[in-house]
């Protein structure tokens, strides 16, 4: 259920979508994200291989910001991200996940 996107930011630092609590909620028309395929009522899971799963959201626009000019995100549709949480537990999911940043 979960998908991997690699974007381009722009001159401006940007790759085409909003999120808040994680979950995207807009995109920029003809952006490099709405033209590598991001939904909204999505959430993120993951930015450039590190967790965001319970981050706040200032911390993932650092984690993108942080980047460099390419950003791969892994998205899950809103709608099983919130079963799954619901099943766990949403303290459990921002308490054990492992929000380390990968050795690449």
């Amino acid at each position: 259920f979960e998908r991997t996107i690699t974007m381009q930011k722009d001159s401006g630092g940007y790759i085409g979508f909003v999120f808040k609590d994680g979950k995207i909620k807009s995109l920029v028309k003809d952006s490099s994200a709405a033209r590598n395929g991001v939904l909204t009522d999505h959430q993120l899971i993951e930015v450039n291989g590190q967790n965001v799963v319970g981050v706040k959201d200032s911390q993932i626009s650092e984690i993108i910001d942080a980047g460099g000019r390419t950003v791969t995100i892994t998205v899950m549709p809103n709608v099983i991200y919130d079963h799954i949480v619901k099943c766990m537990g949403n303290s459990i999911v921002k308490k054990l996940m492992d929000h380390s940043i990968p050795d690449l």
